[in-house]
């Protein structure tokens, strides 16, 4: 499903210089920072993650957000959202 977001990684200077000009989503997890922009628009510094590669990252066991935030986040890259076992909104 096209949804027109994708996943990338970032750096941590360009995840902090994202997160102060207001620019796409910035998500920490365990491996790092991972942006969630539009498709093509090159925000962040990192490689694109493939959707089995995002699908494994925003997960709650390796994604530091909350349960809104993530579930948001995998909406808007098109993955399923599943009910996550032990996560209040």
């Amino acid at each position: 499903m096209a949804t027109g977001f994708q996943a990338r990684w970032a750096s941590k200077d360009r995840a902090e210089a994202l997160r102060r000009a207001g620019q796409g989503m910035i998500l920490d997890s365990f491996n790092g920072f991972i942006v969630i922009e539009l498709t093509g628009s090159r925000l962040a510094d990192g490689d694109v993650l493939s959707a089995q590669e995002a699908d494994f990252e925003l997960q709650p066991a390796w994604c530091l957000e909350k349960p809104t935030r993530l579930r948001q986040a995998r909406r808007m890259i098109g993955l399923e959202i599943e009910e996550m076992a032990g996560a209040g909104a």
